[in-house]
């Protein structure tokens, strides 16, 4: 029922807005898990806000989701997906040839709401920001700092990981890590 924001970068439409859905595209709720325990045990899909905060942090960032529930297939709204890490890797890849060989993630970090000296110049309206992420045992870290990304690709090099995309605030490139799958990123 949220409509979302959009912007074309090259040959992609990306989402301007981390996603804040509670329920999978077939309209299934997805649990809201708040206790760190429960969190940890995890290997279904679930989501939180920062903190459990939804008042202080839904708005600007959306909620975290562990990969039990990008793997669905069904996290994003009918017609959208969660990005492969080829389709980030397009993205890098555009950045770089045109003009941002090296700054590819300054060039996607918001203008404002960064820590330290991490404001990007957001030259494509990406608005990427630093919502955070809950670690596998559920304790939070990071807003105002880093702001990480699901792929739905699993890592090749272990069963409990899969590709992720991060922004860092004294960082320019838009990293590409393995996430282990019971963390909670945007």
């Amino acid at each position: 029922g949220y409509t979302y924001k959009t912007v074309t970068i090259g040959t992609q439409e990306w989402m301007v807005e981390n996603l804040r859905t509670t329920k999978y595209s077939d309209g299934t709720s997805i649990p809201n898990v708040t206790s760190n325990s429960d969190w940890k045990s995890l290997s279904t899909g679930a989501w939180c806000h920062y903190d459990n905060d939804s008042s202080q942090y839904d708005a600007t960032y959306g909620k975290l989701y562990n990969w039990y529930a990008v793997e669905t297939g069904k996290l994003c709204p009918t017609g959208w997906h969660v990005p492969t890490d080829a389709e980030w890797t397009v993205l890098t890849d555009y950045l770089a040839a045109n003009g941002h060989s090296g700054r590819e993630g300054t060039a996607l970090k918001a203008t404002s709401g960064w820590n330290y000296v991490g404001n990007g110049t957001d030259d494509y309206g990406f608005l990427g920001l630093p919502g955070g992420y809950r670690y596998g045992d559920g304790g939070f870290y990071g807003i105002g700092s880093y702001g990480t990304w699901w792929s739905s690709s699993q890592y090749e090099y272990g069963e409990n990981d899969a590709w992720t995309r991060s922004l860092y605030p004294d960082l320019d490139d838009l990293g590409r890590y393995n996430g282990i799958k019971n963390y909670g990123f945007s």
